[in-house]
């Protein structure tokens, strides 16, 4: 899609009456008119057909995550319409590019708009499943359920739960792992300091970790050696899609049923308290509360140590290959997946006028080894060669930060497995993500989608407790037991137990309808 016209589009819908619509709350304004119309349509849908004249073919807008405009988009979009013709698949494709950092103003607008709507988006670091739905912003999939149904079949039973809310398909997850394991990473020359880059992979317990902070802090004091301490794996959690934790599975939902207030159990002191006694000896980041607690500070030299989470070493290490500095990794946790685990799934908007046009195109997105790449990679012999082990590799003098197009989003499509590995030695990265299932555990609540509605004023009283409380344990900044007292005795107030009841009642009927 042409920039200008999108800018226009855009700046049109900023001005008038749509200007408000920025919000994601369940309360947000339906689109019942254009959510009837395209629901109407599939309900009869069928096969796609392709008529004889491919300049009558639909062109249906799909979303392109960005970092920075892309300048060969018109180039990769004409490249893949070439191909989807040759194959008479009966649509095209007119590409959309989005930057990830302003996804909530564009999409939003986008996804009320009738005049140059968005068909087809994927509602990861937008929304979520429920939001989407709630808001009324997409359309069922059950009526392609028999259409196509050798998509369908690509996923684990439990993975399709996962985009569904009573019963009903509404998106299609974007393949990945769907299960991860944490691991403490600790910078290869401090570890080769400590005499401990040998247990690369090892198994440890967080009291051994913490043995080797303390060592690496001993030899090496200019260091920071944990950043963010916001970690369900390791903490050890469910937390049902909720990242207030207001209400839990222990055990990251293995084998257990049970849904608590994680806030009034002993391992959760027990984790403040470890957390406070890291701060205390300088492990921690300084000013925890006004840094950027990403990532990036392990790259910039501020900390040499972090989390990291992945489904093998060898991914783990492909992740952070760009990084200067390379990790030794020490696994913490079993690998385990959650409905947090599916990190996006790919939907079609209750403004899209062809509905079945579009569920062809995303079908094709997610089978199509040619489509796919045209949206992960590019266009062959112009974005990326490649070479005899069958990696991508950019041209020569060609970058993340001067491509002309973006490449570094493959989790962010359908399908990233029909792609091939870009700039790595890990020849089994896509291979080895499609096995990962069948070695991982997974919680009990996977594919349970929590109603907040019913206790709605509670949800809210008690996100303002959480807010003003957590991140102080967290990042061990006061005293525990007197910090923890108070924040357990607002949440109460707030209507913690109302919430946790009510998440029990409706996960307990989800669990009898399995």
């Amino acid at each position: 899609m042409n920039k200008k016209l999108l800018s226009l589009i855009l700046a049109v819908v900023l001005t008038g009456s749509l200007a408000g619509c920025s919000q994601k709350s369940p309360a947000a304004q339906p689109q019942t008119d254009s959510s009837e119309e395209a629901a109407g349509t599939a309900e009869t849908a069928g096969e796609f057909p392709a008529s004889e004249n491919p300049d009558e073919w639909p062109a249906i807008t799909v979303q392109v995550p960005v970092l920075s405009e892309m300048a060969d988009e018109q180039m990769v979009e004409d490249a893949l319409n070439e191909y989807l013709v040759s194959i008479n698949a009966g649509v095209k494709a007119d590409m959309v590019q989005m930057a990830l950092g302003d996804l909530s103003t564009q999409l939003t607008l986008m996804l009320s708009d009738n005049q140059q709507p968005l068909d087809l988006f994927c509602w990861r670091f937008y929304s979520t499943l429920d939001g989407c739905v709630k808001n009324e912003q997409c359309i069922p999939l059950d009526p392609y359920l028999a259409v196509y149904p050798d998509l369908w079949k690509m996923y684990p039973g439990i993975v399709l739960k996962t985009q569904q809310i009573s019963g009903v398909q509404y998106a299609v997850p974007s393949v990945d792992s769907y299960a991860t394991y944490d691991v403490y990473a600790l910078r290869k020359d401090v570890a080769e300091d400590l005499g401990i880059a040998d247990r690369d992979g090892e198994r440890i317990t967080l009291d051994e970790m913490t043995q080797i902070m303390k060592g690496a802090k001993a030899a090496h004091p200019e260091f920071a050696y944990m950043i963010n301490t916001n970690n369900e794996a390791v903490i050890g959690i469910d937390s049902l899609g909720n990242s207030n934790w207001l209400g839990v599975l222990m055990n990251r939902g293995v084998d257990t049923k049970e849904i608590v207030n994680l806030y009034e159990t002993d391992e959760w002191r027990e984790f403040c308290l470890r957390m406070k006694a890291w701060k205390d000896a300088g492990l921690m980041m300084d000013d925890p509360l006004n840094n950027e607690m990403t990532i990036s500070q392990y790259n910039n030299g501020v900390s040499a140590g972090c989390y990291l989470g992945g489904y093998s070493p060898d991914y783990i290490k492909a992740l952070i290959a760009y990084s200067p500095y390379e990790p030794i990794e020490f696994q913490l946790t079993d690998m385990v997946g959650t409905s947090a685990s599916v990190l996006g799934g790919w939907m079609i908007s209750t403004v899209c006028k062809e509905p079945d046009a579009a569920m062809k195109l995303l079908y094709l997105m997610a089978t199509d080894e040619k489509v796919a790449r045209y949206f992960i990679l590019g266009i062959e012999g112009v974005h990326y060669s490649v070479d005899e082990k069958g990696i991508a590799r950019r041209p020569e003098g060609v970058t993340q930060n001067n491509s002309t197009w973006n490449q570094d989003c493959p989790w962010f499509y359908p399908n990233q497995c029909l792609s091939i590995p870009l700039e790595t030695e890990m020849v089994t990265y896509y291979t080895d993500m499609l096995d990962a299932p069948n070695h991982a555990e997974f919680s009990e609540a996977m594919g349970f989608v929590f109603d907040s509605a019913p206790v709605y004023d509670q949800m809210a009283a008690c996100t303002t407790v959480v807010a003003e409380y957590r991140d102080a344990l967290l990042y061990g900044l006061v005293d525990v037991d007197t910090y923890l007292k108070k924040f357990n005795e607002e949440l109460k107030a707030a209507g913690i137990d109302e919430i946790i009841a009510e998440e029990q009642k409706q996960f307990d009927a989800w669990l009898a309808a399995q």
